[in-house]
C-alpha cells in the first residue's frame, strides 16, 4: 500500500510502498479515505517532544481519519465490511492506503459529511468536548472564556458550549470575530486591542485554555472561586489553583467511539460544523504541513509557526485525501 513515512526525526515525509498492516481478532482494517494535519503530527516528528511523545521510527503519521470498514477480526461484531466510519488514535498511522484500528475508538461516519470533511473532525472536537464538559463540567446559563477561540479546537468548543447553553466569551484576533459571532460566541476580545482580564466586568466559571504561558497566569484572575482551569497546551499551576480556590487540569485527548457517536448526532443535525481549509492529495504531505507549519494562529503575541507564521491563517483544518 501507498503510505508517508518518517524515517528519522527532523527527517523529510518518505511517500513510499510498505505492506498493507495485518489486525488482530478485536481490531478492524479499514480502508482510509481521507486522514487530517494536526500541529502534534510536527511536533512529534521533529523529536523535541520525544521525552512526552515518543514514537518508533519509521512512523506513519496521521492521528485521525475517515473510510470504510475492509475487514474485520473475528471477535468484532458491530461493524462489518463497508460501512463508513471515523475515528482518532494517539498513535498515528493514518497516512496510509489501509490502517488497522480498535472498534473503541470509532463512530459511523455523519451521512452529512464528505470523506475529507470527516476526517478533520474526531481530534478536534472530541477534545474540545472533554475540556469543557468531561474536565471543565460546563454547565447551562453558565460562562466560559475560551482562548484562541478561531482555531480548530476553539471553534468547536465554541459551537458545543453555545449549543448547551452556556454565555461565550472568546479570546482571538479582530478579523475572527465575525467568524466567531457566526459560530456562536456572545462576545470576542480582540487581544491584540485590550488585556481580557482589564475589560472582562464579571467572573467565568470555567477557562478553557488552548494558549497557554502568560495566558493561562492571567486567566486565574477572571476565574469565579469554585471555578474550573483547564489546560490543553501545558500543565496548571496546583499551587496556583489552591490560593485561588478553583481547580485545574492539563487534559490529555482520550479518543471514544461513544463520544465521537454523539458528535456525529450533532453533526448530523446541523447544530455543529466541521471546517475545512485545504484539500492535499497524500503525497504532498510534506507541502501540506508547510502549510500547516505557516499558517500556525499568532496567539496573544507570539508566533509558533516561526518566520512563515506572520501571514493571514484561514480558519479550518488541512486534509490530506487517501484513497
Amino acid at each position: 500500500m501507498k503510505s508517508v513515512r518518517l524515517l528519522e526525526y527532523g527527517g523529510p515525509l518518505v511517500f513510499d510502498d510498505v505492506p498493507t498492516p495485518t489486525y488482530a481478532r478485536d481490531e478492524i482494517l479499514v480502508k482510509i479515505k481521507s486522514t487530517a494535519v494536526n500541529h502534534v503530527d510536527l511536533v512529534k516528528a521533529s523529536g523535541t517532544a520525544r521525552q512526552v511523545l515518543p514514537i518508533d521510527l519509521p512512523w506513519i503519521p496521521g492521528h485521525e481519519w475517515s473510510g470504510v470498514v475492509e475487514q474485520v477480526g473475528s471477535d468484532v461484531t458491530a461493524w462489518a465490511p463497508g460501512d463508513a466510519v471515523f475515528g482518532a488514535n494517539g498513535t498515528g498511522g493514518a497516512y496510509a492506503e489501509y490502517a488497522a484500528v480498535k472498534p473503541a475508538a470509532i463512530a459511523r461516519k455523519p451521512s452529512t459529511l464528505s470523506f475529507e470533511e470527516a476526517a478533520s473532525v474526531p481530534v478536534a472536537s472530541q477534545t474540545a468536548w472533554q475540556g469543557i464538559f468531561t474536565q471543565g463540567h460546563l454547565e447551562k446559563g453558565q460562562t466560559i472564556l475560551i482562548h484562541g477561540g478561531a482555531g480548530a479546537v476553539g471553534a468547536y468548543a465554541v459551537q458545543l458550549a453555545s449549543h448547551a447553553g452556556a454565555t461565550v466569551i472568546a479570546t482571538a484576533s479582530g478579523d475572527d470575530k465575525a467568524y466567531l459571532n457566526s459560530i456562536g460566541a456572545s462576545r470576542v476580545i480582540d487581544y491584540r486591542e485590550a488585556q481580557f482580564e482589564k475589560v472582562l466586568r464579571e467572573k467565568v466559571d470555567v477557562v478553557f485554555d488552548l494558549i497557554g504561558g502568560d495566558t493561562q497566569t492571567r486567566s486565574f484572575l477572571v476565574l469565579k472561586e469554585g471555578g474550573h482551569l483547564v489546560a490543553a497546551t501545558q500543565p496548571v499551576s496546583q499551587e496556583e489553583t489552591a490560593r485561588r480556590r478553583v481547580s485545574g487540569a492539563m487534559m490529555r485527548l482520550a479518543p471514544s467511539g461513544d463520544g465521537l457517536g454523539r458528535i456525529a448526532r450533532l453533526l448530523e443535525e446541523g447544530t455543529i460544523r466541521p471546517d475545512v481549509a485545504t484539500v492535499y492529495a497524500l503525497k504532498d504531505a510534506a507541502q501540506a504541513w508547510k502549510d500547516v507549519a505557516g499558517n500556525l494562529p499568532r496567539v496573544h503575541g507570539m508566533s509558533p509557526g516561526g518566520p512563515g507564521a506572520a501571514r493571514r491563517r484561514s480558519h479550518g483544518k488541512i486534509v490530506l485525501r487517501v484513497a
